[in-house]
């Protein structure tokens, strides 16, 4: 095990003590926190201000931390660079490091570096076919900027009442499987992964942060604010009101049974957005099964723009004008018998 100094004692004699006590004094304790990291990060004001002047906030919150997919991972697993006590400020981490966790089918050290692949083949990916780095490619969005910190979402398969741990379930899983550990190395992990970490509406939020920058939209040639169009459609009003059955960004921009990550273009024939597969998407199992393959032309990301989508903004300024044509004169007609009910008396005289 690595050591981490602090000043001219080594960590786990410091900490030894410390240790000791927190196991016999706490109840759930986890052994994540090997170097005792949450002795200084535990405090809600913890921060500081880094070089470029912005605000970091270093709080760790002990609770969500556990509840979370990296619970049993150590601090030091993903902050490499972290040699002593009290350390320098950390350097960003890199999500492609090898982890101490053991992936349990192949017993080698998990790591993230299968998904990269499949990110380099999508249309996220910073490099062109030919190996070269694309124009902008600092717009492309790196892992934490699409992934927060998962936390768990355990799912009941016994009643659908209400999300969360079902007992029934856990009572077949202790009939085997003695420790209580079990429920929270394997149970949460095997559960959340059934089902999105996020709903739809967090999903559409986080693709939002680059499909709805009108910077970033200009640079790269994309349709205007993406996903504000979807919140405009039936399927992003429903996903307003936390429906979870509704399709999301992911649903049709990925095909069925591909990893998450290998979003293609919709001029690559693979891609589950291409105009031949289009229809597919539509007429899937999960949302539509009997639908024609017309139901795909529908303009989901169609906009208020005649450059974009002009048979939606005739459209609309054809109701919008037809809309004021009606109303208006209505409302006049009602604002004057208004006035005739409250001032019966009242006329205009003509000057002579």
């Amino acid at each position: 095990m690595r050591e981490l100094k602090i000043t001219s004692v080594t960590l786990p004699t410091f900490t030894l003590v410390l240790s000791l006590l927190m196991i016999f004094l706490t109840p759930d304790v986890y052994s994540a926190d090997i170097g005792n990291c949450l002795l200084c990060h535990k405090y809600p004001g913890l921060s500081r201000v880094d070089e470029k002047g912005k605000l970091r906030l270093l709080y760790i919150n002990e609770d969500i931390f556990n509840n979370s997919v990296h619970a049993k991972v150590k601090c030091e697993g993903c902050h490499l660079d972290i040699q002593k006590i009290p350390h320098d400020p950390a350097k960003k981490v890199d999500c492609l490091a090898e982890c101490h966790i053991k992936e349990p089918s192949s017993e080698q050290k998990f790591s993230h570096k299968d998904i990269e692949k499949t990110v380099a083949m999508s249309v996220h990916s910073k490099y062109d076919k030919d190996g070269k780095e694309k124009k902008f490619s600092e717009d492309l969005p790196t892992c934490k900027e699409c992934h927060d910190e998962p936390l768990y979402r355990p799912i009941s398969f016994f009643k659908q009442v209400r999300a969360g741990i079902s007992e029934l379930s856990l009572s077949r899983c202790k009939s085997c499987h003695k420790k209580e550990d079990f429920i929270y190395k394997f149970y949460n992990h095997v559960t959340s992964r059934m089902h999105r970490t996020r709903n739809p509406l967090n999903i559409a939020e986080s693709c939002s942060r680059c499909h709805d920058d009108l910077q970033i939209i200009k640079r790269h040639n994309l349709s205007a604010k993406a996903a504000f169009s979807y919140g405009e459609t039936f399927h992003g009003k429903a996903a307003r009101f936390m429906d979870e059955r509704i399709p999301d960004c992911l649903d049709c921009h990925v095909k069925k049974g591909d990893a998450s990550h290998l979003m293609l273009s919709k001029e690559n024939p693979e891609s589950a957005i291409h105009e031949k597969n289009k229809g597919k998407i539509c007429a899937s199992i999960d949302c539509h099964p009997s639908a024609s393959p017309k139901l795909a032309k529908y303009g989901v990301h169609s906009e208020f723009s005649l450059d974009r989508s002009p048979a939606q903004y005739y459209f609309t300024v054809f109701f919008i004008i037809l809309t004021g044509g009606t109303l208006l004169p209505l409302m006049g007609i009602i604002l004057l018998d208004l006035i005739r009910k409250l001032f019966p008396n009242a006329m205009i005289r003509r000057r002579k």
